[in-house]
């Protein structure tokens, strides 16, 4: 994982980009005109694996500088490339999680207070956020301005508010949500309302979290990083172009495997060392691409920051449910029991050890087996080196071999019994 997340960062080293009055990255990373909200998931990535990024404080400043006070200065968004500085949820909830991490938020306060203050005046009277106040509430997006707030340090009635109604529209069927109030669940919009909640002391039961993480390991698979109805959310934001209307067509790239192990991982209350689990994962390191991303499906020939926070979001989160160190390395024995290996031990004692443990498991169910071969061979050795230096007969020979006979049959009998057992669940 360590060497995975490692490729994933130095494809953000690689493609930072720098322009006059900004410096951080793009949607797509082989654009050269930064953009606010992909340089703060450039900078959330970073955090996420563990690191500081050397050229952080070009991208706070670029970040800081973008963001629109409204009149009076009371409160502040940040706006995307397309809507022409008006500001809208999308963008100020990914910089505020930026901003939030440890080491930026002390150069960023007023910015990230205003943003919060920003975030809380546009939620709906249902409380739930649409792109901002007065359009639609959305699930994905009222989940991530919920992680925003808390990563924030924000406290207060929003957030309880926004936990109420997160949990008022969740599918009364299964423990899922979908895009929208009474749409039909999805493991995209599941695992991020389920984020949002197990952050909240409380706001779901243990027993609620588990039936919810349940239901969402049931439906990934390894190596299949998308589903089919959530490629891509897809809306309309109308906003005020300078006086004049105008409309942003919204499209958010969304990762259901990753986002759902991410989500597994959260609650705590699913065992990782489970082979869903690691096989999930082995999924998403064997599918990520030469230069460090993993493919966004709309445009596989292009790289993309939105095809690489999920990943790294994934494999950070099982990182820290089931190693020790960032570095360490785990081999699942069987359900619950793994090696977990540092990374100055010897790199082959995890293949020694699980030879050495299948060894002791094939003894454990042939013992019976062995001990009747061994009988057999040495009933049939001893009489064949007396048949051969003359002191037994033939017929003394043939009669000697009536045991390790018996011994056969025996030991073919008992096999037999026993295979339909092996068969049962």
């Amino acid at each position: 994982m360590a060497e995975s997340i490692d490729r994933a960062v130095g494809c953000l080293r690689l493609n930072f980009r720098t322009a006059p009055g900004a410096a951080g990255w793009y949607h797509y990373l082989d654009d050269p005109h930064p953009g606010i909200t992909a340089s703060a998931v450039g900078l959330f990535v970073f955090d996420l694996a563990g690191l500081r990024f050397e050229r952080s404080a070009e991208v706070v400043s670029y970040l800081t500088g973008e963001q629109r006070l409204s009149p009076g200065g009371g409160q502040g968004g940040w706006p995307v490339r397309t809507t022409n500085g008006f500001p809208i949820g999308e963008a100020t909830a990914w910089v505020l999680r930026a901003l939030s991490r440890p080491g930026i938020a002390l150069g960023s306060g007023d910015s990230l207070r205003l943003g919060v203050e920003w975030l809380r005046a546009q939620q709906n009277v249902d409380f739930g956020w649409g792109s901002y106040r007065g359009r639609p509430s959305r699930v994905f997006l009222t989940a991530l301005n919920m992680l925003a707030l808390l990563e924030a340090g924000a406290e207060g009635e929003a957030l309880t508010n926004a936990q109420r109604w997160l949990i008022d529209v969740q599918n009364p069927q299964t423990p899922g949500w979908g895009p929208l109030p009474g749409t039909q669940p999805t493991v995209v919009h599941t695992s991020m309302a389920l984020m949002a909640l197990s952050r909240i002391p409380g706001a779901l039961s243990t027993n609620t979290m588990r039936q919810t993480a349940e239901w969402l390991l049931e439906r990934v698979e390894p190596g299949v990083h998308v589903e089919r109805s959530t490629t891509v959310e897809e809306y309309d934001v109308p906003f005020d172009d300078a006086g004049t209307p105008a409309v942003f067509q919204n499209s958010l790239p969304h990762f259901a495997g990753p986002l759902a192990l991410s989500a597994i991982c959260a609650t705590g209350v699913v065992d990782p060392l489970q082979p869903k689990v690691f096989n999930l994962v082995t999924g998403i390191l064997d599918t990520q691409l030469d230069n460090g991303c993993w493919e966004l499906p709309r445009s596989p020939m292009r790289p993309s920051v939105w095809a690489v926070w999920p990943f790294v979001s994934a494999l950070a989160a099982v990182r820290g449910a089931v190693l020790s160190t960032p570095r360490s390395r785990a081999a699942l024995l069987y359900p619950g029991c793994a090696i977990i290996q540092s990374e100055d031990q010897a790199q082959d004692l995890t293949r020694r050890l699980l030879i050495r443990n299948a060894f002791f498991d094939w003894l454990r169910g042939k013992w019976l087996t062995l001990v009747l071969w061994a009988v057999a061979l040495l009933t049939t050795g001893i009489p064949a080196v007396l048949l051969a230096t003359g002191r037994f007969s033939m017929k003394d020979f043939l009669t000697a071999l009536i045991l390790p006979a018996l011994l056969m049959v025996f030991q073919y009998a008992w096999d037999h019994r026993r295979s339909p057992a092996r068969g049962n669940p």
